[in-house]
Protein backbone atom coordinates (compact mmCIF):
# COMPACT_ATOMS: atom_id res chain seq x y z
CA UNK A 1 0.00 0.00 0.00
CA UNK A 2 2.81 2.41 0.86
CA UNK A 3 4.47 1.64 -2.46
CA UNK A 4 1.23 2.54 -4.26
CA UNK A 5 1.04 5.87 -2.41
CA UNK A 6 4.67 6.63 -3.19
CA UNK A 7 4.27 5.69 -6.87
CA UNK A 8 1.05 7.64 -7.34
CA UNK A 9 2.28 10.85 -5.73
CA UNK A 10 -0.93 11.69 -3.91
CA UNK A 11 -3.86 10.03 -2.19
CA UNK A 12 -6.46 11.17 -4.76
CA UNK A 13 -4.51 9.54 -7.58
CA UNK A 14 -4.21 6.38 -5.51
CA UNK A 15 -7.96 6.27 -4.89
CA UNK A 16 -8.66 6.68 -8.61
CA UNK A 17 -6.21 3.85 -9.33
CA UNK A 18 -7.76 1.55 -6.71
CA UNK A 19 -11.27 2.32 -8.00
CA UNK A 20 -10.40 0.77 -11.36
CA UNK A 21 -9.21 -2.52 -9.89
CA UNK A 22 -11.44 -5.55 -10.13
CA UNK A 23 -12.12 -7.71 -7.11
CA UNK A 24 -13.10 -11.38 -7.15
CA UNK A 25 -16.19 -13.09 -5.71
CA UNK A 26 -14.63 -13.52 -2.28
CA UNK A 27 -13.66 -9.87 -1.87
CA UNK A 28 -16.92 -8.61 -3.40
CA UNK A 29 -18.94 -10.76 -1.00
CA UNK A 30 -16.83 -9.53 1.91
CA UNK A 31 -17.34 -5.88 0.94
CA UNK A 32 -21.09 -6.36 0.49
CA UNK A 33 -21.27 -8.40 3.72
CA UNK A 34 -23.10 -11.26 2.00
CA UNK A 35 -22.33 -14.94 1.45
CA UNK A 36 -20.21 -15.64 -1.62
CA UNK A 37 -22.65 -18.41 -2.58
CA UNK A 38 -25.49 -15.83 -2.78
CA UNK A 39 -23.40 -13.65 -5.09
CA UNK A 40 -22.41 -16.55 -7.34
CA UNK A 41 -26.00 -17.81 -7.55
CA UNK A 42 -27.33 -14.45 -8.79
CA UNK A 43 -24.43 -13.33 -10.99
CA UNK A 44 -26.60 -13.37 -14.14
CA UNK A 45 -28.72 -10.53 -12.78
CA UNK A 46 -25.96 -8.47 -11.12
CA UNK A 47 -23.55 -5.89 -12.55
CA UNK A 48 -20.07 -7.35 -13.03
CA UNK A 49 -17.12 -7.63 -15.44
CA UNK A 50 -16.31 -10.80 -17.31
CA UNK A 51 -12.93 -11.48 -18.87
CA UNK A 52 -13.13 -14.92 -20.39
CA UNK A 53 -14.16 -17.21 -17.56
CA UNK A 54 -13.03 -14.75 -14.89
CA UNK A 55 -15.59 -12.58 -13.12
CA UNK A 56 -14.61 -9.32 -11.46
CA UNK A 57 -16.35 -6.44 -9.75
CA UNK A 58 -15.44 -2.75 -9.69
CA UNK A 59 -16.42 -0.41 -6.89
CA UNK A 60 -19.14 0.96 -9.19
CA UNK A 61 -20.50 -2.58 -9.69
CA UNK A 62 -20.61 -3.13 -5.92
CA UNK A 63 -22.38 0.19 -5.38
CA UNK A 64 -24.92 -0.71 -8.08
CA UNK A 65 -25.57 -4.12 -6.49
CA UNK A 66 -26.08 -2.46 -3.12
CA UNK A 67 -28.52 0.06 -4.64
CA UNK A 68 -30.48 -2.74 -6.35
CA UNK A 69 -31.37 -4.13 -2.95
CA UNK A 70 -31.87 -0.85 -1.07
CA UNK A 71 -35.03 -0.80 1.03
CA UNK A 72 -36.64 2.58 1.52
CA UNK A 73 -39.80 2.09 3.60
CA UNK A 74 -40.56 5.83 3.78
CA UNK A 75 -41.27 5.82 0.04
CA UNK A 76 -44.19 3.46 0.67
CA UNK A 77 -45.77 5.67 3.34
CA UNK A 78 -49.19 7.14 2.55
CA UNK A 79 -50.66 10.19 4.26
CA UNK A 80 -53.51 9.46 6.70
CA UNK A 81 -54.20 13.06 7.71
CA UNK A 82 -52.98 15.44 10.40
CA UNK A 83 -49.48 15.39 8.87
CA UNK A 84 -49.01 11.72 9.77
CA UNK A 85 -48.37 8.83 7.44
CA UNK A 86 -48.94 5.11 7.59
CA UNK A 87 -46.50 2.61 6.19
CA UNK A 88 -47.96 0.36 3.57
CA UNK A 89 -46.20 -2.85 2.72
CA UNK A 90 -47.23 -5.10 -0.09
CA UNK A 91 -46.67 -8.48 1.48
CA UNK A 92 -47.36 -11.56 -0.55
CA UNK A 93 -47.20 -15.09 0.81
CA UNK A 94 -44.28 -17.22 -0.22
CA UNK A 95 -44.94 -19.96 -2.75
CA UNK A 96 -42.52 -22.22 -0.91
CA UNK A 97 -44.03 -24.82 1.31
CA UNK A 98 -43.20 -24.43 4.94
CA UNK A 99 -42.06 -27.23 7.12
CA UNK A 100 -43.74 -27.18 10.47
CA UNK A 101 -41.75 -28.45 13.38
CA UNK A 102 -43.47 -30.50 16.00
CA UNK A 103 -41.16 -30.97 18.90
Amino acid sequence: MLRLIADSGDVDALLRQLDTLHVDYTEAARRLNIPEKWLRGRIGSLPHRKMGKFVGFTDDDLRAISEMYAVRPDLDAIPIGNGQSERVTNLTPSRRSRVSSHA
